[in-house]
């Protein structure tokens, strides 16, 4: 695939595409999960988050996030939970936890 075909199927520009293949660019997660559906490969491997760290709870709330493609605002709108969960400000009541849960196990898989 070319990248005016990738621009096109994705609907970013072509140099933005060009500069996230230099990584001088780095893509927000919408960006990544258009790119993954058109590519036919995973989100976490476009992102190559596996480096993350994951010792805290907000570490591994950001590491799966990004693994799933979400933005801040869209993780915590699916959870039902306050962004500032993620920087281990808060923790989450009971039921988000069991949400939250899910979306972790993808971490466990490594």
């Amino acid at each position: 695939m070319y990248l005016v075909d990738l621009a096109a199927a994705t609907g970013l520009c072509t140099r933005t595409i060009g500069l996230a293949e230099a990584n001088k660019l780095k893509v927000s997660p919408p960006s990544l999960r258009r790119l993954s559906k058109v590519l036919g490969v995973s989100v976490a491997f476009l992102g190559c988050f596996e480096k993350l760290p994951e010792s805290t709870l907000g570490q591994r709330i950001i590491k799966a996030r990004l693994y799933y493609g979400y933005t801040k605002r869209e993780f915590s709108a699916l959870l039902g939970i306050i962004e500032r969960t993620e920087h281990d400000r808060k923790i989450p009541p009971p039921t988000p936890l069991n949400d939250l849960s899910k979306y972790l196990a993808v971490l466990m898989k490594e």
